[in-house]
């Protein structure tokens, strides 16, 4: 963790520091520089275990130390009346850096995240929790606090184009989402400069100040989410392929609550914002337009039924008249075989009469056929 990095690193500082300056103030001493090492190399140890109380043990001796060096300094430089001043003087430093230190810790929450800027250089960073250390004075500055945890957004959507001309009057959305990259947040929401002037404004707060406030994000991206949300919504419901009209969409509502969640996820995936579900809560539509496009279906139906009927007719009326015509003409070649071997001999004429009146005689079979059916 960078707190304890840093912590670690200022109390071996202040020990080499006390160290060095008894070791100058003190005459040359081969003891003194065996303890001084001795003391480094031990608190060296004792820092690689990264423990709070290892590391407060070790700060409380740093101090007690530094005290030492602060009475050797003053009574070597002011003489008996610095070697009291001096130490209390320090030791009101040292009571003042810890304060200030207390007071200005970063206690980052699991659940957000807290970004800090170089007012320099322009960077961002992430600061580190559960706690991390004091900003820099003068140089960083906490820009934002973002939430980290579940965001869930309910919206309904209003008169809505079909390509069939069959308005969907509503369509509720639920939506769920959360924040994946906070410092992405930044600077890809589109139109950001009026979104934020606009979320401050309802907050009633300045612009700096709301950005460290959690429901200003929670606003913020919400109000991005509905924009995109209707935009995609109303795009897939119009130029969807599977459902064209009103009845069509309620009935592929999972489908196309996944197409818009796809859309959706890779316009906000440059936000720094992960989608987690998206849902198609109700669709209301007209009855009226149900009724209509049952009825036009009946009468298709309808339609369709009497064409194959007629079809089937046609048919049928076809085979049996093949069927009688080929009877009626084995018939009349019987008929005529039958005159000729008994020697009768047919003129031209003859025939065609016989041949007309098998004619006849089939059409007229074949009307009574059907009639009788009819």
């Amino acid at each position: 963790m960078a707190i304890k990095s840093v912590a670690t690193s200022a109390v071996l500082g202040l020990l080499f520091i006390s160290l060095v300056v008894i070791y100058l103030i003190i005459p040359s001493n081969g003891l003194v520089l065996f303890l001084s090492v001795l003391i480094m190399l031990v608190s060296l140890v004792v820092a690689q275990s990264r423990r709070w109380r290892e590391i407060g043990v070790m700060a409380a001796f740093a101090a007690l130390v530094s005290l030492v060096a602060a009475t050797l300094l003053g009574q070597a430089v002011f003489g008996t009346t610095g070697s009291v001043v001096v130490p209390v003087l320090w030791a009101l430093v040292l009571l003042g850096m810890f304060s200030w230190t207390q007071r200005n810790m970063l206690t980052v929450h699991r659940d957000r995240a807290v970004l800090v800027a170089n007012r320099y250089s322009g960077g961002v960073r992430e600061a580190e929790g559960p706690i991390a250390p004091p900003l820099t004075p003068s140089v960083e500055f906490k820009l934002a606090e973002l939430p980290l945890y579940e965001l869930n957004t309910d919206m309904q959507i209003d008169k809505i184009n079909t390509s069939a001309r069959h308005n969907v009057d509503a369509i509720k959305v639920h939506i769920e989402y959360r924040v994946k990259e906070p410092r992405s947040v930044l600077s890809g929401i589109p139109n950001r400069s009026q979104a934020e002037n606009d979320t401050a404004k309802e907050l009633g707060k300045p612009l700096g100040e709301a950005r460290q406030d959690v429901a200003y994000w929670e606003k913020l991206i919400d109000r991005q989410i509905r924009v995109e949300v209707e935009d995609i919504v109303r795009a897939v419901i119009f130029n969807n392929v599977t459902a064209q009209n009103a009845v069509e969409i309620y009935g592929n509502r999972e489908p196309l609550a996944e197409l818009v969640r796809e859309r959706l996820a890779h316009t906000v995936r440059q936000w720094g914002i992960e989608i987690i579900a998206l849902d198609f809560e109700r669709i209301d539509y007209n009855i009226e337009i149900a009724k209509r496009m049952n009825k036009a279906a009946a009468r298709d139906e309808e339609t369709l039924e009497k064409k194959t009927e007629a079809e089937r007719e046609a048919t049928r009326i076809r085979l049996t008249g093949a069927a009688q015509a080929e009877a009626e003409a084995k018939r009349v070649m019987e008929m005529v075989k039958a005159l000729k071997d008994s020697g009768i001999d047919l003129s031209p004429d003859v025939l065609r009469e016989i041949v007309i009146d098998a004619i006849h005689a089939a059409t007229e079979a074949n009307l009574d056929h059907n009639t009788l059916r009819l």
